[in-house]
């Protein structure tokens, strides 16, 4: 009896957060990649070059069906398959960052620096990965996207 006790509490979740993924079963949100040209207007591209592009922009969009959803994050990673930077997007147009928000909005946004950032700096060239997750997860909620970074 005491053993089907901790399994039932090693199972619970810790913060109350619901799986999104597990309850949903297919794709809850999704990523988009574009760049952020010369003249500051967002373009779509995959590939780039860190000497040229100030920034990489991604859009993320949540389903419709979500309700009291945790707030959207994206974990990008290097070309090494390692996290190099977990962003916390804000409302795409808006101004607030979803930390301090349950709202979860449709569309939202965040960028990554590119040209004189550290990825320029220290030469991190190569295929790149961008994955949504709802925030207390460990599991994406939707596809990653894959950009190259040139020099």
């Amino acid at each position: 009896m005491q053993e089907l006790i901790l399994a039932l509490a090693l199972a619970a979740p810790v913060d109350g957060a619901p799986d999104v993924a597990r309850r949903l079963g297919d794709a809850a949100c999704s990523v988009s990649v574009a760049a952020v040209d010369a003249e500051g207007r967002v373009r779509s591209a995959r590939q780039v070059s860190a000497a040229l592009v100030p920034a990489l922009v991604f859009r993320g969009r949540v389903s419709r069906r979500l309700e009291g959803a945790p707030p959207l994050l994206f974990d990008v990673f290097n070309p090494k398959g390692q996290r190099y930077q977990v962003l916390v997007p804000a409302r795409r147009g808006g101004a607030y960052a979803l930390q301090a928000s349950r709202i979860v909005p449709r569309t939202v946004e965040a960028r990554l620096a590119v040209a004189g950032s550290s990825i320029a700096w220290t030469s991190m060239f190569g295929v790149w990965r961008v994955e949504p997750r709802f925030e207390g997860q460990d599991s994406p909620c939707g596809p990653s996207q894959a950009f190259t970074i040139l020099p």
